[in-house]
This record gives structure tokens, C-alpha cells and sequence, in this order.
């Protein structure tokens, strides 16, 4: 139960409209440009949201089939896209489908590097404590 407060929390946070929120309180705005004023830092951003939304995921889903891997992707990738289309929604602005769909394949991107990282860590666990992985 605790993983999927976890999740929702984590889903929360990705689908905050940060860029909105910085329009609204200055210093707030200060810290986001800094933050995100490389394209590398927004990459790197999105990249370890997803990343680390994989990883609560397969907290909770437990994914042993590829369909269940499948599931879990789809999921990172609807949370992606919810995401995308806040952006549009709360900075209206047109922030261009190549835009978008770069942040698209960054998200999966982290998303498999995340479900890639809780395999290994799976294996290796399972491995120190004796059992099959």
C-alpha cells in the first residue's frame, strides 16, 4: 500500500506545472530557469522522473511478463503525455509536437533505464539471499 502513495505522490510531482508556478512567484521562476536553462538539465530532468517512476512501479506491480512490462510502460508513457499536454495547457504557449515528442522519448527512455535498474537490482538481491531471480 505504502509503494502506491509513493506512486501517486511521485505522479503528483511529475504533473505539477512547474512552468506555470514560476510564472506566478518570481523567485520561484529564479530557480527554475537556473535549473532547467541548459537543454542537457531538462533532458536529464525528465529522464530520471521517469526513471525513478519505473522504479516505484515495478515496487508495485511486479512486472514478470511482458505484458506486464508492457502495462508498466504504458503507464510511464500516459503519465508522460498527461504531462506534455499540462504544458501546453498551463504555459500556452506552442511548444511544437518535435518538442513534445523529444520529452516523449526521454520519459520512456528513463522509464526502461528504470525498469532496466529494478531488474538488476531484482537479480541482485536475489542472488545475495540465495534464491532464483
Amino acid at each position: 500500500m505504502r509503494s502506491r502513495l509513493w506512486i501517486v505522490l511521485w505522479i503528483v510531482g511529475i504533473l505539477f506545472p512547474m512552468g506555470f508556478a514560476a510564472s506566478l512567484w518570481p523567485p520561484f521562476e529564479r530557480a527554475f530557469t537556473r535549473t532547467f536553462s541548459t537543454a542537457w538539465s531538462h533532458i536529464a530532468m525528465h529522464a530520471f522522473l521517469y526513471f525513478v517512476l519505473a522504479i516505484l512501479l515495478t515496487q508495485a506491480l511486479r512486472p514478470a511478463s511482458l505484458r506486464a512490462v508492457l502495462l508498466l510502460l504504458g503507464l510511464a508513457l500516459a503519465v508522460a503525455v498527461c504531462q506534455e499536454a499540462l504544458q501546453w495547457l498551463t504555459i500556452r504557449a506552442e511548444i511544437g509536437w518535435s518538442a513534445s515528442a523529444f520529452d516523449l522519448l526521454v520519459d520512456l527512455g528513463g522509464a526502461l533505464a528504470g525498469l532496466g535498474a529494478a531488474r538488476v537490482w531484482s537479480t541482485l538481491r536475489s542472488r545475495s539471499a540465495g534464491t532464483p531471480g
